[in-house]
């Protein structure tokens, strides 16, 4: 065990990643003078384009959305190489433009949503960024606990960046659905993307994910709606339908209090069967048309199969026609 430790801390990959950490916390002050100069010249400009942020729950197709939208279009996101430095976010911009300019990353892979393994350049939901101001062990944010100071730094560097560049802002981070109050106070105007699925295909995912990551069905995994605790209580098969109702209830009631005309649903049926048209809606909803030059057309695949034995799809079905997905309100 001691000597497969060592090996593993020695190996050529971690090493290197060590050292780069061990080099960013070192330069990191120097960044952030360089840094807090040009965000205060740009964050105090009136915002050139909303940030567009693409929430959901968990397995309903939003990371590929993320992938096809940020790789066609002439946007900013957020790479893996800027999440790298998630605490110096107009830095971690600027060298990412420096180093990839505006080549599209053709990345169309991931692991549950994760993309660290397929390059720099890839689309990151980069949670740290975040989690500057967020809890990690919750994932609902109400109003009261929403500080001026937490809105005023979270406006600030996100203006920065999206005046610096001239471009809308990307985010996929599925969590900010459960963030919309917080949202709403930083970005009033901001666009929403609200990417879904059919309840039975989300939970059979969930369930594989669950058996993959946590070696059985029974573990939570992902996004905690408000009313986590109470949904722990629940059999598994409860608990993966009704995390998929609650995260969708709370999306669209916190979107109501906003308006209607700021988000638009894209279901992964729907993109998989109609992809250049969502990406044609998409450019008109954001008011958006710039591509990318060179960018490769991606295949978008749903998968549709049954993965459970025929008595557990009876019983999921039976707990999702239990539910209005059409009226979220009661």
């Amino acid at each position: 065990m001691i000597r497969s430790s060592i090996k593993e801390y020695f190996n050529p990959k971690n090493y290197i990643r060590k050292c780069a950490e061990l080099s960013l916390y070192t330069i990191s002050p120097a960044i952030k003078i360089w840094e807090e100069r040009k965000t205060n010249r740009y964050a105090l400009l009136p915002l050139s384009h909303q940030p567009i942020f693409i929430i959901g729950a968990p397995r309903t197709g939003s990371t590929i959305l993320y992938q096809t939208i940020t790789n066609k279009f002439d946007v900013l996101y957020v790479d893996n190489l800027i999440c790298k430095f998630h605490n110096n976010l107009f830095f971690g911009f600027w060298l990412s433009n420096k180093i990839f300019k505006q080549r599209a990353h053709n990345c169309f892979n991931s692991q549950h949503g994760d993309t660290k393994d397929y390059g720099f350049h890839a689309p990151s939901e980069c949670g740290g960024f975040w989690y500057r101001w967020l809890p990690r062990d919750r994932h609902f944010i109400d109003n009261d606990e929403i500080s001026d100071q937490m809105v005023a730094e979270i406006r600030r560097e996100i203006t920065g960046v999206i005046n610096y560049f001239q471009k809308p802002l990307v985010f996929n981070n599925n969590n900010a659905g459960m963030r919309i109050r917080l949202l709403k106070q930083c970005f009033p105007n901001a666009k929403y993307i609200v990417a879904d699925r059919s309840p039975l295909y989300v939970a059979q995912s969930l369930l594989r994910v669950r058996k993959s990551v946590n070696g059985s069905y029974e573990k939570w995994w992902s996004i905690m709606p408000k009313n986590y605790q109470d949904l722990r209580k629940k059999d598994c098969f409860e608990q993966v339908v009704l995390q998929h109702y609650y995260i969708n209830k709370q999306i669209f009631c916190d979107l109501e209090s906003i308006s209607y005309k700021n988000h638009m649903t894209v279901t992964y049926n729907n993109f998989s069967l109609n992809k250049n048209d969502v990406m044609d809606k998409f450019s008109e909803y954001i008011n958006y048309q710039a591509v990318r030059e060179y960018y490769e057309e991606n295949e978008v695949v749903e998968s549709r199969e049954n993965s459970l034995d025929e008595d557990s799809i009876e019983y999921v079905n039976k707990i999702i026609g239990s539910l209005d997905w059409n009226d979220y309100k009661s």
